[in-house]
């Protein structure tokens, strides 16, 4: 067990400084330049030069590149060009927000689409199955602007944007708190229907897999009903495979987050990546995508624990 974990860990290290060193190769030959985003196109090349050196730019790619890795290796992300201040602080304020959004969609999902899933693989109903087939396809920004439509722009029962109102900000703990969860409520469903189409189709086959097994038909010919069969015997050893992937699949959720939190305008750390892109800012820019690896690898990491923990036949092995 050590050494798997030994060896899950540096594989992960390597991973995220691969994942570093590939945004760092697309910042840096990106079309303009960070000195030009920072002036203007209409800045004249005396001041493009001057900027280029203060940041560094002048030097090898390879130089600046070594350089960055060590202070990687000791935590130091860096400092934004555009705002002058540490990346870790800018992501430290804006990572609570994406892991709010993630844990949440994640959780829902699980608990929902289990539910789901373990409810159609005792039916014979196929139009269930056709539909969340049809909604697990539709990309996770569609959902997102399907809902804001819906519910914000034509109904009015929901805000679109932001996470709290400027034009009347609320005051006091339980005032802030159903604010907080009106403006949440749209991004977290977007984010929640697609894994929950996966975790039902998925839960729905596994669960499927197991009725035809000689210790449900045991169960069912000692008297046990169908649905209790399904629901105490069937559907716990379709657990731990549900568990893994959906531990697994939090990288996919991490991504759809990005595009969720720039479509709902939310401060979360995809907005922060994609408005670092924008503006050239290279450290911002890997630092999030060291993070989103970490956050990945970690999350890895914990769905090899679950199916030991889950299969005692893991831990044997």
């Amino acid at each position: 067990m050590i050494a798997f974990l030994v060896r899950r860990i540096l594989s992960g290290l390597v991973a995220i400084a691969a994942s570093a060193t590939i945004a760092f190769a697309l910042a840096w030959h990106a079309p303009g330049g960070p000195a030009i985003a920072l002036l203007g196109e209409s800045a004249a090349e005396g001041q493009v030069q001057e900027v280029a050196a203060r940041l560094g730019l002048d030097r090898r790619p390879l130089d600046v590149w070594l350089s960055w890795m060590a202070r990687l290796v000791l935590g130091d992300l860096g400092t934004s060009w555009r705002e002058q201040v540490p990346v870790v602080r800018l992501i430290l304020d804006r990572l609570p927000l994406t892991a709010f959004l993630t844990g949440s969609a994640a959780l829902l999902a699980l608990l929902l689409g289990g539910v789901f899933g373990v409810a159609l693989s005792g039916s014979g109903r196929r139009w269930p199955v056709a539909a969340l087939s049809a909604l697990h396809a539709v990309p996770t920004y569609l959902i997102g602007h399907a809902l804001a439509i819906l519910f914000s722009l034509t109904l009015g029962l929901l805000p679109v944007s932001g996470i709290a109102d400027a034009r009347a900000p609320a005051i006091g703990f339980w005032p802030v708190f159903v604010e907080r969860l009106r403006h949440l409520a749209l991004p977290v469903t977007a984010l929640t229907l697609h894994q929950l189409c996966f975790t039902a189709l998925l839960v729905r086959a596994l669960v499927g897999r197991e009725l035809p097994r000689p210790y449900v038909l045991a169960a069912m010919a000692r008297g046990c009903s169908r649905r209790r069969a399904l629901w105490l015997h069937a559907a716990p050893n379709a657990a731990v495979p549900v568990a893994t992937l959906t531990a697994a699949r939090i990288g996919a959720l991490v991504g759809g987050a990005v595009t969720i939190e720039t479509a709902f305008a939310l401060p979360g750390l995809g907005r922060l990546a994609v408005s670092a892109a924008l503006a050239r800012d290279h450290p911002v820019v890997v630092g999030c995508v060291v993070t989103a690896s970490l956050v990945v690898w970690m999350a890895n990491l914990m769905a090899d624990a679950l199916a030991t923990l889950l299969d005692p036949r893991l831990r044997r092995d």
